[in-house]
């Protein structure tokens, strides 16, 4: 009774379990660890001045065109008009879309900015829960975010363009009532 060097036998169940887990362990340190091992540097490349400039140059270069078309579209409808383009509403039509395309360009840099640094924080929050075994959305949010960036530069540029739109019709609207009572006290009235 008592004696010796006896050791359980392994069943085969167990063997293959634990032989599938090695495998599966080997495949996970070959095929995932570099990517997670890029994802943790690209997270960190993320608060390098040179993904500043980049995020936001291209957002700008994106804001510039979107407000160059329509400075364009201005310029044809004015001349259909019959605008000339050195009188001083033409002039102030134009230096209105201009300082509004100043400031839509600053707008969507600042915001390419503050996007960067989410999406960088975004990227060591994932690289935590990675590291304490969680489920991540590394990658979700980069395309909403870059959507999202596009859709308010739209937006932006679009009330801009309304607000020279408004800005235009008022004008012409004091122009005919001050017309319409130079010529009510000229020929009619009194």
């Amino acid at each position: 009774m008592g004696g010796g060097d006896y050791e359980p036998e392994e069943s085969e169940a167990k063997l293959a379990l634990a032989e599938q887990a090695a495998i599966s362990l080997q495949r996970y340190g070959d095929v995932f660890v570099p990517l997670e091992n890029q994802f943790i540097e690209s997270s960190f490349r993320r608060f390098d001045d040179q993904a500043y400039d980049s995020a936001i140059g291209q957002a700008q270069t994106q804001a510039m065109g979107l407000y160059e078309r329509a400075i364009q579209d201005q310029q044809s409808g004015a001349f259909a008009r019959g605008f000339d383009p050195t009188s001083g509403a033409f002039q102030g039509e134009s230096e209105a879309l201009r300082a509004a395309q100043a400031r839509g360009v600053g707008l969507a840099g600042a915001n390419a900015g503050i996007d960067n640094t989410d999406q960088a924080y975004a990227g060591l929050t994932s690289v935590v829960r990675m590291g304490q075994g969680l489920a991540t959305d590394a990658m979700s949010g980069q395309i909403d975010l870059a959507q999202n960036a596009l859709d308010r530069g739209n937006a932006q540029a679009r009330q801009d363009f309304q607000n020279i739109s408004s800005l235009r019709s008022l004008a012409g609207t004091g122009a005919g009532i001050a017309s319409g009572y130079g010529l009510n006290n000229y020929g009619g009235g009194g």
